[in-house]
């Protein structure tokens, strides 16, 4: 965070310990929403554990996404304030793609996950 995002809290500081606050059900479905889309937790995730800027070809190779859905998963990201997309003026043209803050907090749940995952399933 920035020096500039002070009154923002981080999801890392909020503490498990005390009761979920009450999130009414339309705002988690809209998340579940989100989430299901083809190919999205494969690109949060991405983004979740390496905060570096990253290129449209460099995501598509890595993820193995066809290119007019990951065009419209990265724009759905970049509308819903999860990656920042920024256009250099330069020939041939360059855009690139960094996490926000919201992705990063995501980081601890990706991790959570996967070992959840490694835990059931080694059973």
């Amino acid at each position: 965070m920035t020096s500039g995002d002070q009154d923002t809290v981080s999801l890392l500081d909020v503490s498990f310990a005390s009761p979920p606050p009450d999130v009414d059900v339309e705002m988690k479905a809209q998340l579940f929403e989100l989430l299901g889309s083809a190919h999205m937790v494969p690109i949060l995730h991405s983004f979740a554990s390496d905060t570096r800027p990253r290129r449209f070809s460099e995501l598509q190779e890595q993820l193995d996404i066809p290119a007019t859905t990951l065009t419209d998963r990265l724009q759905t990201l970049t509308n819903d304030g999860f990656i920042e997309r920024t256009s250099y003026d330069e020939i041939p043209p360059r855009v690139e793609y960094t996490p926000t803050q919201k992705t990063a907090d995501l980081t601890p749940v990706f991790e959570y996950l996967c070992r959840w995952s490694v835990h059931y399933n080694s059973r």
